[in-house]
């Protein structure tokens, strides 16, 4: 079959505006900004990544300078969906951890979506299945240059 960029520029605007759309329905449910999902996510990705989760890793994955940075992990620590610890194996450093109750929230929200894309990918091929990460890999790529240009 050959599919032109045209249908793929197609097929993925199509998708980010469906994903956006349910992204803003969560952060308007749960009195929160896009920054705040953004942030949530990103903590779960470094924590997926077996990464430390600090203020600096959290603003480079969002792309915030540092006093932005702070003012979005009070708000999610204020509303109870974030809390600081001390590093056990650095006590001068603070790891950021999402809470249970966001974590509930957003399988809540986000996991039956989830558990579909989960079905939709292994129902490729595992070449496809690389094909399609590379491909996800450069577009995410591409809008965080895009993002982080002056």
């Amino acid at each position: 079959m050959d599919v032109s960029s045209g249908q793929i520029v197609t097929a993925v605007r199509r998708a980010v505006v469906q994903l956006s759309t349910q992204g803003a329905t969560f952060a308007r449910e749960h009195g929160m900004n896009l920054t705040d999902i953004r942030a949530l996510i990103a903590l779960n990705d470094l924590r997926r990544a077996a990464e430390p989760a600090t203020a600096g890793a959290l603003g480079r994955e969002v792309g915030l300078a540092s006093a932005s940075t702070t003012q979005v992990i009070d708000r999610l620590e204020g509303r109870g969906l974030v809390r600081r610890t001390a590093d056990p194996g650095d006590r001068r450093r603070v790891l950021l951890e999402v809470t249970e109750a966001a974590a509930a929230s957003g399988i809540a929200s986000f996991g039956p979506l989830l558990e579909s894309v989960r079905d939709v990918a292994e129902a490729r091929t595992p070449v496809e299945r690389a094909v399609i990460l590379a491909f996800l890999d450069d577009l995410a790529a591409l809008a965080l240059l895009r993002h982080s240009a002056p």
